[in-house]
């Protein structure tokens, strides 16, 4: 089986058509999905306008907000987009931070018992299960894939009882290697799932100016150092310096290191590039989901390297 490959965008400030232009080229270059995140978007909506615009890609969200939305509501949008893709749809889902939510109202309380219990009753009603509301509940046509956002052992092992697949992001090649432990635990509690699909979110800077490649991923990637679910990956993830620096509030570009930098990202030319996705598929990455900088041509870039 050829190795897979994934895109992953932060659509900010796209139209519609450029959704619809970039996941149709991202289809016609090779590449075997594509994702959204959920920032100042409605993932499922992007989901959509890039399942309708093509026909054998997988679509899917990276990740949907399980604040965003009643537990109803995702699984009865998940399976619509299902049904309109023929099947491509794979629906990520994850807590996202506090300061993200805080903005929006939202009081994250006890979110990893929030997310169990978020997955559970999303399977339940895609089963068709649950109490009737205007009439008896249906299943999805079409099944659906759910992968789950993972930083912490806690939430691996948890995605590896509940999830068909994870979705780290900022995750050095050591770390995949390590999380095999904790996701094979959860997985020893899983009741007829198939195997994990292990993807990691990584950033993508190609060109043959490295310094100039890092300086880009330090602005690209700042807004992270000042999220504390990632401060913390940073520390338990070597960079306990760094992270140091963070949790004291020196946050931003200047905090990401040229050592954070190169150890979580793709960075210079192609070929650099293609070596070191072959490091992180080594260490146990099944779909590595390329993140490229932001705005419309940096992901034409992106989708024109890695074109096969």
């Amino acid at each position: 089986m050829a190795e897979r490959l994934g895109l992953g965008l932060i659509p900010l400030g796209w139209t519609a058509q450029d959704i619809q232009a970039v996941a149709r080229e991202s289809e016609a270059a090779g590449f075997d999905a594509i994702f959204t995140a959920e920032v100042n978007n409605n993932a499922l909506a992007v989901a959509q306008l890039m399942g309708t615009a093509t026909t054998r890609i997988q679509v899917g969200t990276w990740i949907a907000n399980m604040y965003m939305r009643h537990s109803y509501a995702c699984a009865q949008g998940a399976a619509l987009i299902a049904d309109a893709t023929g099947g491509r749809f794979i629906l990520g889902l994850g807590m996202s931070h506090q300061p993200v939510n805080r903005g929006l109202g939202v009081e994250m309380v006890a979110p990893a018992q929030t997310l169990r219990q978020y997955v559970t009753d999303v399977r339940m009603w895609l089963r068709g299960e649950g109490p009737a509301t205007h009439v008896d509940q249906q299943p999805a046509t079409q099944p659906i894939r759910l992968y789950l956002a993972a930083l912490t052992s806690p939430t691996i092992e948890m995605g590896g009882e509940l999830a068909d697949g994870l979705m780290p992001f900022l995750w050095t090649a050591e770390r995949v290697a390590q999380s095999k432990v904790w996701a094979d635990r959860g997985r020893a509690k899983a009741s007829g799932l198939g195997p994990l699909d292990m993807t990691l979110g990584l950033p993508t800077f190609i060109g043959d100016d490295v310094n100039s490649l890092r300086e880009a991923a330090r602005q690209n990637l700042g807004l992270f150092t000042t999220l504390p679910f990632f401060q913390r990956l940073f520390r338990v993830s070597g960079f306990e310096e760094e992270a140091e620096r963070m949790e004291q509030g020196h946050v931003g570009p200047e905090s990401l290191t040229d050592r954070i930098i190169d150890a979580v990202c793709l960075l210079g030319s192609t070929a650099r590039c293609q070596e070191q996705l072959s490091a992180f598929r080594g260490s146990g990455v099944d779909m590595p989901i390329l993140m490229p900088p932001l705005g419309v041509e940096s992901a034409r870039s992106v989708i024109e390297a890695f074109r096969r």
